[in-house]
């Protein structure tokens, strides 16, 4: 026995659902990759100093992220800078951005010694930077 189609139905849908499963996985994929991109600045390599209590303050939206590790070496998004280049490279940022309102976020690693992380801070000074925040995990409830 053979099944006939109706000639007109109202309720068939005529268009293909694979490319609508194609839009919504690649705007899936789109999200994630840009809300995880702030995450990535702060280098795996960074253990965070913890502290007992802070006061959570959102990101700003102009912000560069600097990390410090714990032999001294110095992360500026994704490039190690020396000890001398710090300067120059933060003074090379603040002049392209035009405004000052720009916050700096220093990550130094648990086991930094202050001298870096305060040379770091020195550097942004040096290059026009007006607030810098270290950034720090809050310890949980606990442990």
């Amino acid at each position: 026995m053979h099944y006939r189609f109706p000639a007109t139905n109202s309720n068939m849908s005529a268009g293909s659902l694979s490319s609508m499963i194609d839009i919504v996985f690649l705007l899936i994929i789109f999200f994630v990759v840009t809300a995880s991109f702030d995450r990535e600045q702060i280098d795996a390599e960074v253990s965070l100093p913890t502290v007992d209590s802070a006061a959570v303050k959102s990101l700003p939206q102009q912000r560069l992220m600097v990390n410090v590790l714990a032999d001294g070496s110095v992360k500026l998004g994704f490039y190690h800078l020396s000890a001398g280049e710090v300067a120059a490279r933060l003074g090379d940022l603040m002049r392209s951005q035009g405004d000052r309102k720009a916050v700096l976020i220093v990550s130094g690693d648990r086991n930094t010694p202050h001298k870096y992380i305060s040379a770091v801070m020195n550097s942004a000074a040096q290059a026009g930077f007006s607030q810098v925040r270290i950034n720090a995990e809050v310890k949980k409830e606990g442990k």
